[in-house]
């Protein structure tokens, strides 16, 4: 091998591995945004109807504030749910630490009510779908640790859409 293919080859390793260096720096950065910044969430199924549609919306979501305990009455939050560990859940927060929440026992069979104070470091939340929602009624309080992010933007359907993805009448 002669000199001159020897810095041939070399040049094109250097080039080669500045090239796989800037890859992997943007994808650390976007693990890194996805994981403790923001991410985009796909919403779908019934618990949040008319909020979100069942075929599924699309929606920003933060994960900073409630790392800082910025999580409040009606925010729309997702969860890891309790009773299925896989799950990612999308509810409304109905009660932080220390509230009092009065919640329907059984919605579909009767209007018997229950109140429950909410312990600390937990969360209370539902769907806004009462009927077809699993949620806080069904297992409790949700501690803080299963919290994923606070949804701040939905991005799908755009504004010109009605809550159910279908395009508003003019009449």
């Amino acid at each position: 091998m002669s000199l001159r293919n020897l810095n041939e080859w070399t040049v094109i390793v250097k080039e080669a591995f500045n090239g796989s260096f800037l890859v992997t720096k943007a994808f650390c950065f976007v693990h890194v945004t996805k994981t403790y910044v923001f991410t985009v969430a796909s919403l779908n199924g019934p618990s949040m109807l008319p909020i979100f549609s069942i075929s599924g919306d699309l929606a920003l979501v933060e994960k900073i504030s409630h790392r800082l305990g910025k999580i409040d009455f009606g925010d729309i939050v997702l969860v890891t749910s309790p009773a299925e560990p896989k799950k990612i859940m999308t509810k409304r927060v109905i009660g932080v630490e220390g509230d009092s929440v009065t919640y329907v026992i059984d919605p579909k069979n009767s209007d018997r009510t229950e109140t429950i104070v909410v312990l600390k470091g937990h969360i209370w939340v539902e769907g806004d779908n009462i009927y077809k929602s699993k949620d806080s009624t069904n297992f409790g309080a949700v501690s803080y640790g299963l919290l994923q992010g606070k949804m701040f933007w939905k991005v799908w359907p755009p504004k010109d859409f009605g809550p159910l993805g279908n395009k508003e009448q003019n009449s």
